[in-house]
């Protein structure tokens, strides 16, 4: 319903195209299952059902073409058998002894020269032959002899089964008749064919209705003179009763419903049609003909070509034109027609079964495919609910990687700062240390230049005592300086503490990340070793200093000692060459640790440098592994949003 109501609330060209285009996600999956199988039951259904009723509506039709014509051309062929077997008898009749000893006897006054037979012994025996040929032959209706001056000689009339010879009272004058006035134009050899009609009787048409037709050939004597005609009636029902019962017969089989046959002439009135009122319209002067019922394209073609086929609205045409005598206008057209409704109506059953076929298909098809369609949905939806759980699981699981990662990260940095301190720290020291093996190489300078002046110590003792207490004052500074480089060794010892707790911890992360931490285990192991270094060589510094402590404590005492020296005079100082002696070995002691105290802190700088570039690389590796984790995120976000959208579809 909420299908509907969307789309009947666009209510312009752009805005129902928008909605086509986003007609097949509007659609659940299980509505396009459906559809999908809706469509691929009927289409090739439909297809097939098409294709046949169309092949089928082909051979149909060309079947129908071919059986109409081939019964339009025999039945054309019926007619001229027949018509060409009156030819014949007519021709045969005139040529017959009897009607030339008519001509004969009527010459010689009375009497046949040639075998003295009598006039009215030839008429009795051109009766009788007369009479024999329509008892052989019941379709003829009359056989006439008439001369040249239109008298009926001898005339012989059958209804179809009595045969009656009209005596000469009875016989009448046909010089008026256009039948007699036609054929006596024709040479020898000759055939007039009269059109088809009703016969008359006195100038009434005969009831019954008795179509006929008339054949007639001029006589002539010996010398060549015409001396009449001999004519035939012929009944015409003989070829025009077949076009009824083939009606009647294709009613009563079935095979085409509807068909029906008519003979026309050449004027298009029908001369045989399945409803009588129709026929014989120019014999009442009415307008009953092809062209009236039919199209005129229709008629004209019909009765201006020899045969033919015609489809033309609902109807097949037929037709085949008969043509008793070429020489005259008059002629018959034999016609079928079917309705197309009555030649496809196999078709017309097809396509109900083939409807049957598409109703039972769905009915069969629909409810199996919709059971299936429910139990893939709900198998699809049992997947996607389990996609989205677990893509929720692991959003929170990566969601929770990415705060240890930035932490890691966070404390990486810090570590890394701590140790860009403890670098210029231990270069400081480094530097100290220096400035203290300078000084120390100082002061054993001016012990030895003490000792050299030794002599001249008496002298200037006074000079010596202060340059004693300059040396006192350098050694409480070496001390300050010692107790500094103390307290800088013990930093870098809680330094090293610091940093191999740090590395623990990372070790600890790295084994809580997996995978992923498997690099940042690695190089926290790194740093703990270099933090072990770091805190043996802070102790060895702390060992060194404590020896120089000591060293400049008795230092302090000697120097002591020289200034009670100095006040006792000449006696402390012959003892001064040999305390001078003991104070240049101290300095020369002092300059040898100095030396290995800048030596240990550079080699801490050093060891202090690679943890910097070891942190620097935990650092990058840190941010490398929070950049795939966001963009594990973010794909775990789209994985998230796929299944989502994927049950809203489903």
């Amino acid at each position: 319903m909420d299908f509907l109501e969307e789309f009947s609330s666009y209510n312009s060209p752009l805005m129902l195209k928008q909605f086509f285009r986003k007609f097949p996600n509007q659609l659940r999956l299980q509505n396009q299952i459906m559809l999908l199988l809706l469509l691929s039951t009927i289409i090739p259904v439909s297809i097939v059902g098409l294709y046949g009723i169309s092949s089928s509506t082909n051979t149909l039709s060309e079947v129908a073409k071919q059986q109409l014509e081939a019964e339009s051309a025999k039945e054309a062929k019926n007619i001229n058998a027949f018509l060409d077997g009156v030819s014949d008898d007519v021709l045969f009749l005139s040529k017959i002894p009897p009607i030339q000893g008519i001509i004969r006897a009527r010459a010689g006054g009375g009497v046949d020269p040639q075998g003295n037979s009598s006039y009215d012994a030839w008429i009795k025996q051109l009766q009788t032959t007369f009479s024999a040929m329509m008892e052989q032959k019941p379709h003829y209706m009359q056989l006439r002899y008439i001369d040249e001056q239109g008298n009926e000689l001898v005339r012989v009339d059958s209804d179809g089964t009595n045969i009656k010879v009209i005596p000469k009272a009875e016989l009448q004058n046909k010089a008026d008749r256009p039948y007699f006035s036609d054929t006596m134009k024709l040479p020898v050899g000759g055939l007039y064919v009269s059109p088809v009609n009703l016969n008359q009787e006195r100038g009434q048409i005969e009831r019954p209705f008795k179509p006929v037709i008339r054949y007639a050939t001029p006589i002539f004597d010996s010398q060549g003179q015409n001396r009449g005609i001999a004519i035939a009636n012929v009944f015409a029902n003989q070829f025009i009763k077949p076009f009824k019962e083939d009606n009647q017969q294709a009613d009563d089989k079935n095979k085409y419903k509807g068909k029906e046959n008519f003979l026309v002439n050449q004027q298009g009135y029908y001369i045989s049609h399945p409803n009588p009122k129709k026929e014989w319209g120019f014999e009442f002067g009415n307008n009953e003909k092809l062209e009236k019922d039919y199209s005129q394209e229709v008629a004209k073609q019909i009765l201006s070509n020899q045969q033919g086929f015609i489809d033309k609205g609902d109807y097949l045409f037929s037709y085949h034109k008969v043509d008793p005598s070429p020489k005259q206008p008059e002629f018959l057209v034999a016609i079928y027609k079917v309705p197309k409704d009555s030649v496809f109506a196999a078709i017309n059953s097809f396509k109900i079964v083939a409807i049957l076929i598409i109703l039972v298909s769905l009915a069969v098809v629909l409810p199996l495919g919709i059971y299936r369609a429910r139990q893939l949905v709900n198998l699809i939806k049992q997947l996607v609910n389990g996609i989205s759980t677990s893509s929720l699981q692991t959003f929170s699981t990566i969601e929770q990687q990415e705060r240890v990662a930035n932490q890691q990260a966070a404390s990486v940095n810090e570590t890394t700062t701590t140790m860009d301190e403890l670098k210029a720290s231990c270069r400081q020291s480094s530097e100290q240390a220096k400035a203290a093996a300078v000084a120390a190489q100082q002061a054993l300078a001016l012990a030895q230049k003490g000792t050299q002046a030794v002599g001249e110590t008496l002298e200037g003792m006074f000079t010596l005592e202060n340059k004693v207490g300059a040396i006192a004052e350098q050694i409480v500074n070496l001390s300050e300086q010692a107790s500094q480089i103390a307290m800088i060794s013990q930093i870098v010892s809680d330094l090293a503490n610091q940093t191999n707790m740090l590395a623990l911890n990372s070790s600890v992360e790295a084994v809580r990340a997996g995978e992923y931490g498997k690099g940042f285990a690695v190089v926290a192991n790194e740093i703990r070793r270099l933090s072990d270094q770091s805190q043996k060589s802070a102790e060895k510094i702390n060992l060194l200093v404590s020896n120089i402590q000591k060293a400049i404590n008795s230092t302090v005492m000697v120097t002591e000692e020289g200034t009670k020296t100095v006040k006792t005079g000449v006696q402390i100082a012959q003892n001064t060459d040999q305390a001078f002696a003991g104070v240049a070995k101290a300095v020369n002691h002092m300059v040898f640790n100095n030396q290995q105290i800048s030596l240990n802190l550079k080699q801490q700088l050093d060891a202090i440098q690679q943890v910097v570039e070891a942190m620097n690389n935990i650092n990058k590796g840190a941010k490398e592994t929070a950049t795939g984790i966001s963009q594990t995120r973010w794909g775990t976000e789209q994985l998230n949003k796929a299944a989502r959208t994927l049950k809203q579809m489903v």
